[in-house]
């Protein structure tokens, strides 16, 4: 085998790890129809957050928002009434930052795992996901971090 053939080869094989790979990233990757939100003018100040509504999505959609210098990530959801409901994914177990899955959250620690709506599934973790307080004004939506 010459050089420039193997050279191809391995190429090909490298491509195709990486193809497998970013196939295993999407099935660990938010619910399908979830948007992900990342400083998105969300501004911070005396542990309030304050995120503009406009970055988050209308439809049924959970939003994963990020917050600088907040070492948790929060879910947003809206329900049927127009309410918003915060959830701070942080492992109730170990304090770890929790993973979205197609059908809610799990923590890489130990296991733990929890519904969209915050309530534990499989332990260690005993108690529910943290709810943030939120406050809805007319452009923004509130949230009281902890």
């Amino acid at each position: 085998m010459q050089r420039r053939e193997f050279l191809k080869g391995s190429c090909r094989i490298c491509l195709l790890g990486a193809a497998g790979f970013a196939v295993a990233l999407e099935a660990c990757s938010p619910k399908a129809g979830s948007a992900t939100s990342t400083n998105n003018n969300i501004t911070v100040k005396d542990k309030i957050a304050t995120v503009p509504l406009i970055n988050l999505k209308e439809s049924k959609a959970i939003n994963i928002i990020s917050i600088k210098k907040y070492p948790y990530e929060i879910a947003i959801e809206k329900d049927k009434e127009g309410k918003y409901k915060a959830l701070l994914l942080m492992c109730t177990h170990y304090e770890n930052q929790l993973t979205p899955t197609g059908n809610g959250y799990t923590c890489s620690a130990h296991g733990s795992t929890f519904t969209n709506e915050g309530k534990v599934t499989k332990g260690p973790a005993e108690e529910p996901l943290k709810e943030l307080k939120t406050t809805l004004t007319e452009n923004n939506l509130i949230i009281q971090l902890i």
